[in-house]
């Protein structure tokens, strides 16, 4: 299964497996401890393509101003 999680220190949209601890944001450079309760999940499923097509059309919601956060 993957998700799409935003870094609590820098908003980066980033996809994780969902059997992965800890995650190293790719922007910031904070290991993040991936607690699913305490993170914010904006979307999850099992095929990566899916996964990767929704992160674009988010990243893309988010630079127009229209994702809110």
């Amino acid at each position: 299964m993957w998700f799409i999680i935003i870094c609590p220190h820098c908003n980066l949209l980033q996809t994780v497996r969902a059997d992965e601890r800890y995650h190293t944001c790719y922007k910031c450079g904070v290991t993040l401890r991936l607690d699913y309760k305490k993170i914010k999940i904006l979307y999850r499923s099992n095929n990566l393509k899916e996964v990767n097509y929704v992160l674009l059309r988010l990243k893309e919601k988010q630079v127009m101003g229209e994702l809110k956060l």
